[in-house]
């Protein structure tokens, strides 16, 4: 009887983790895992939702992508360029699109608060939502093009 090869489970593992890193690479806003299931789906690749949710998180853990929390609750997922400094975003709650902020002020907040208050193994989250100019414009322009004319 001939016995088939199987791939190791932390091989296919690796191979998944990448093709959906490169899915965030990119993408230029944060993606929900949904989205990243679906476009995985459209190429045609054999993945399940909840393989999907593990290898996000195992990102994270590896600081090769960010997790955030939308306004709606939802968490969403963006490849990280600064993996291996502390940072923010400033988020467009319309199309997505993200920034990394190089923010020191909160930094020197944080720890401000932290020795008044004596904590200590202090962390913190900072996203800023917004809607960015592309979007601005589009949404004033569709406004625009929606009023009826004034008749004299």
């Amino acid at each position: 009887m001939e016995r088939i090869a199987k791939r190791p489970k932390e091989r296919r593992s690796s191979t998944r983790r990448e093709k959906i890193l490169a899915l965030l690479v990119e993408s230029k806003s944060f993606l929900s895992s949904q989205e990243i299931h679906k476009l995985l789906t459209r190429q045609e690749i054999s993945i399940g939702l909840a393989t999907v949710y593990r290898q996000l998180e195992s990102l994270v853990e590896q600081g090769r992508a960010d997790a955030i929390v939308s306004p709606s609750g939802e968490r969403l997922y963006r490849h990280c360029g600064q993996a291996e400094t502390h940072h923010h975003h400033i988020i467009c709650r319309v199309c997505g699109a993200a920034t990394e902020l190089d923010f020191p002020e909160v930094e020197i907040i944080t720890q401000t608060y932290a020795k008044r208050y004596k904590y200590k193994s202090v962390t913190h989250s900072l996203e800023i939502f917004g809607v960015c100019l592309a979007c601005d414009r589009l949404q004033s322009s569709s406004i625009k093009s929606r009023r009826k004319p004034k008749l004299s």
